[in-house]
């Protein structure tokens, strides 16, 4: 005879889950998900769920979807892992090749994670120590807009300004400069679609003026803020920040992990402005949420 497990009893004895308090599952346990189809997700007790938040923002092609199951099983009969230092492998370098060819122009050169946020942070320490070996080391604070989000790590939520997130974390935080601007739903200067000249961006003008010589990046989400809302912004405003960043000598991150591969209409959001970053991360539709990777571009 099978022992009946209560399964939800045995999650909320072991399990923490991310970005909610454990007091909801008081009030709403998990929901127990069993097998997926498509955009369909399905519980233990076959109730179908519509997974309109593509699993966080990753699931681009469906679940279960049979030409990435029969990738998957192929490669795992090849290779599972490989050290990636003074290792490599075809895949990897397929990758890299095809993406090339598709991302804004001067993204070339690759370094590979495992999730959105060590992307950021690699991005971060790129900028740090390309200034620090090009005679820059006094370049060390980093830029970011109001209400952004670029992770949960440290040094990722040091660039974020959505305190649900940071505010307990505050005391661990970098000192790094965060402007405001791109409230266009409710635009402080009173302009619409129609009428708005990018007025806001004053406020990234004023930042640069005062901190530009020791900021090694500035880090923003491309056409629209996550986190904060689904906040949609103009494509001209990522046109001025390049520029500005042109002008003070500071690198520009274009953070595509939740934006990339399609979810603005074009492969890469910042191709709206038709400008290119000078690095560029990506994750969640890169694999479609098939497995932890991300890549710094």
């Amino acid at each position: 005879m099978t022992e009946k497990i209560d399964w939800q009893a045995e999650d909320k004895k072991y399990i923490w889950h991310p970005a909610m308090q454990m007091k909801d599952n008081e009030v709403f346990p998990p929901v127990l998900i069993d097998h997926a189809k498509g955009v369909y997700l399905y519980d233990t007790e076959g109730k179908p769920y519509l997974d309109i938040i593509s699993s966080w923002w990753c699931n681009l092609l469906g679940h279960c979807n049979p030409e990435i199951n029969e990738a998957l099983k192929r490669q795992i009969d090849t290779l599972e892992h490989v050290i990636f230092t003074n290792f490599s492998h075809k895949p990897a370098i397929e990758l890299s090749r095809e993406l090339a060819e598709l991302l804004p122009k001067g993204l070339t050169k690759f370094t590979y994670h495992d999730n959105g946020s060590s992307a950021v942070e690699a991005a971060m320490k790129m900028a740090y120590q390309y200034h620090n070996q090009t005679g820059h080391p006094e370049r060390q604070k980093f830029m970011c807009l109001d209400s952004s989000y670029h992770g949960e790590t440290i040094g990722a939520l040091s660039v974020g300004s959505m305190d649900d997130y940071a505010g307990i974390f505050h005391p661990l935080l970098m000192d790094n400069i965060h402007f405001k601007g791109l409230d266009c739903y409710r635009c402080p200067y009173g302009k619409t679609r129609e009428t708005c000249n990018i007025e806001c961006f004053e406020s990234a003008e004023e930042a640069f003026e005062k901190f530009g010589k020791e900021t090694a990046a500035c880090i923003v989400e491309p056409v629209l803020q996550g986190a904060a809302g689904m906040r949609m912004y103009p494509p001209a405003y990522l046109t001025k920040l390049r520029a500005l960043c042109d002008k003070y000598g500071v690198l520009l991150i274009d953070d595509e992990i939740a934006a990339g591969f399609g979810r603005t209409g074009k492969l890469f959001a910042i191709e709206h402005a038709g400008v290119s970053p000078d690095i560029l991360c990506t994750s969640k539709g890169l694999t479609a949420g098939y497995m932890p990777m991300s890549i710094t571009v």
